[in-house]
């Protein structure tokens, strides 16, 4: 039986010189990975993702010195068992709530990717899934704010490339927001889906605008619209517009997924494996969310392994929408940090087939890029609404 012998994390940052993109989360000035390795008894390594949090030297600290500890020795393949202790003893009291919950998404996810190494099967195999071709969507850390005109560039360029459905990032303001939307329809006409992502700007006073602007705009989803524990307003605005509303990047755990499915707050899940408590919690949200016949479409997170983990969750559960593909123009974890990475042709994007997640992790090129302490983002001007 192989055991856990070591667990580890490790910080890696890249600047922007010039490339950021302002979105309603604010300019994001650094993209930070928190890299996590699960070593077995037998010396194989597993990776994980754990999102940076907007604090990435923190989150390693506490999977270093308060989730490491607790885990090494117990049995490799115990996932379920391992996640019940961290969640006994660093979340449920006296731990750091949510940071305690994305340190241990990351160790969940290297646990994955370690046991199926060693069963020599892919994850999406070991969660009861087969092999799929998914529809992917641009978003990530794209299409953020700017005029019309270079937005419809933007996204002509990625039409070109096979997206049949983008997100835009509003929460400008209303007038803008609006506007950005009308514009976009009007190019692309009924062919291109689009979602809307709001990051948490509006308040229960824009409710009416906003269902009229997607409404209009045929939108695909308009998410989160509001701050994550406004459960009152999500439901007010799901009861008040026929236009899906999603959420999920920023609930964490099936706990905080429950609550928005008994108010009935939200018709698309989007829990973040590498957030919302790993691979074996985003499982569960998502079986929570089939049993209420809503759909998943799980938020992306920094690097290739966040692919590898929601590519492979897509392909293991009943009721999922749509893949989230980051198209920032600069983004080392995602393209050269693993030797075979995932990538999406023409609009779709598949599992690899190698045991675990499927990565050859390229470790020596995170040598050219040390932490930086801090957040990734500095806030955005918020313009006025029109």
């Amino acid at each position: 039986m192989a055991t856990i012998k070591q667990i580890y994390a490790t910080v890696h940052s890249c600047q922007f010189d010039g490339v950021a993109v302002t979105q309603g989360v604010g300019n994001m000035v650094k993209r930070d990975l928190v890299l996590v390795r699960v070593v077995a008894s037998d010396g194989t390594v597993g990776y994980g993702e754990a999102h940076m949090g907007l604090n990435p030297t923190a989150i390693a600290e506490v999977i270093n010195h308060s989730i490491a500890p607790q885990l090494v020795g117990r049995d490799s393949h115990d996932v379920e068992g391992c996640w019940q202790a961290v969640y006994r003893h660093q979340i449920v009291t006296h731990g750091l709530g949510a940071g305690s919950v994305i340190a241990m998404s990351g160790v969940d996810i290297a646990l994955w990717d370690l046991r199926g190494k060693l069963l020599g099967l892919p994850v999406y195999k070991l969660m009861g899934g087969s092999k799929k071709r998914l529809r992917a969507y641009a978003g990530g850390m794209g299409l953020g704010w700017q005029p019309d005109t270079d937005l419809e560039r933007e996204i002509g360029k990625l039409v070109d490339q096979g997206y049949t459905a983008v997100k835009l990032r509003i929460g400008q303001g209303i007038g803008p927001d609006a506007s950005k939307v009308r514009h976009i329809r009007k190019v692309f006409g009924d062919t291109l889906d689009i979602a809307v992502d709001a990051a948490t700007r509006y308040t229960q006073s824009d409710i009416a605008a906003v269902t009229r602007f997607c409404e209009d705009g045929q939108v695909l989803w308009l998410e989160e619209p509001f701050a994550p524990d406004d459960l009152h307003a999500y439901a007010e605005l799901r009861r008040a517009t026929q236009v899906p509303i999603a959420a999920g990047e920023n609930h964490f755990t099936k706990h905080a997924f429950r609550d928005l499915l008994e108010r009935r707050a939200i018709t698309i899940l989007q829990p973040d494996s590498a957030k919302a408590g790993g691979l074996t919690e985003t499982k569960k949200i998502a079986d929570m969310g089939a049993a209420w016949h809503l759909q998943v479409a799980p938020h992306t997170s920094q690097s290739v392994i966040g692919t590898a983990a929601n590519v492979h969750l897509l392909c293991a559960i009943s009721n999922g929408l749509i893949y989230e593909a980051d198209i920032s123009a600069r983004n080392p974890w995602r393209d050269d940090l693993a030797t075979n990475p995932l990538k999406v042709e023409n609009g779709f994007i598949e599992p690899n087939d190698l045991p675990g997640l499927g990565l050859e992790i390229d470790e020596a090129m995170l040598e050219a890029y040390p932490a930086i302490p801090g957040a990734s983002y500095v806030p955005p001007a918020r313009t006025a609404a029109a």
